[in-house]
This record gives C-alpha cells, structure tokens and sequence, in this order.
C-alpha cells in the first residue's frame, strides 16, 4: 500500500472513533438523581428504571431518589437510562441520560415537574433546562 493509501486509511479509522465517542461514552461514575417537584406539592412519584436497578421508587414530594453507575457504557438514545415516572392520573417515559444532551453531565440532577423533567446544573453559567415528556 502506498503512502497515501496508509494515510487515507489512517484517516477513515481516526473518522470512525471519533464518531463512536460522540455516539457513546465510558464514564467511570456517573450520578442521575431525581426529585418529586410536581407542581401542586402532594403528589407522590413512582420512579423505575428497569435497566439500571429493576426497583421502583416511592418518591413524597421533595423527596428524591439517585442511582450511582460506575463503568457503565451508554449508547445514545437507549437504556440503561430510560425511566417510567407515574402519579396519580399521568404516566410518562424519560431518558435521562442522552450522550448527545447531557455529555457535561457526570452528575445529572433532575427535577419531574407535571409539565416535563427539568435539569439543574451545578455551574454558574448554565441555566436550567426543562424538557418535554416522551
């Protein structure tokens, strides 16, 4: 193989991992918490997320629930993330942790609110962000 041919195919592999890093990420912790913050301040929150523990969490207003994953590699869109919250009359699916969305995130604090879940960063300069629910 030629020089240039070695190059171009030097340049297609480092094209392709940078690709896959966008697309997944190894972390060696990473923290998703979760508090009830619904709006009326009465209502209890069920939180599961099968593929991380397989529990449901019983969650009073203000109360919170976090999960610690260590060495866990996440694709982007799919689980082990993708958690049901549930309260009296609403039913609803989150992903709470979208390589795309949430790569700064090492800890992801977030805040179910009836009209969707909302993300507090720990910095500054960031504002909170709320999304809808799936």
């Amino acid at each position: 193989m030629t020089i240039v041919g070695k190059g171009i195919s030097f340049l297609w592999v480092l094209i392709l991992i940078v690709l896959s890093a966008n697309n997944s990420r190894v972390f060696g912790q990473l923290i998703i918490e979760v508090t009830n913050a619904l709006d009326n301040g009465s209502l209890d929150l069920t939180v599961a997320c099968p593929n991380i523990d397989g529990k449901s969490y019983l969650l009073h207003p203000g109360g919170f629930h976090e999960w610690i994953n260590t060495g866990v590699a996440t694709q982007s869109g799919g689980p082990p993330f993708l958690c049901s919250f549930q309260w009296k009359g609403a039913s609803h699916m989150f992903n709470m942790y979208v390589p795309s969305r949430d790569n700064d995130c090492e800890e992801c604090h977030w805040f179910a609110k009836e009209t969707g879940p909302c993300r507090v960063y720990n910095r500054p300069n960031k504002p909170t962000i709320c999304s809808k629910w799936d």
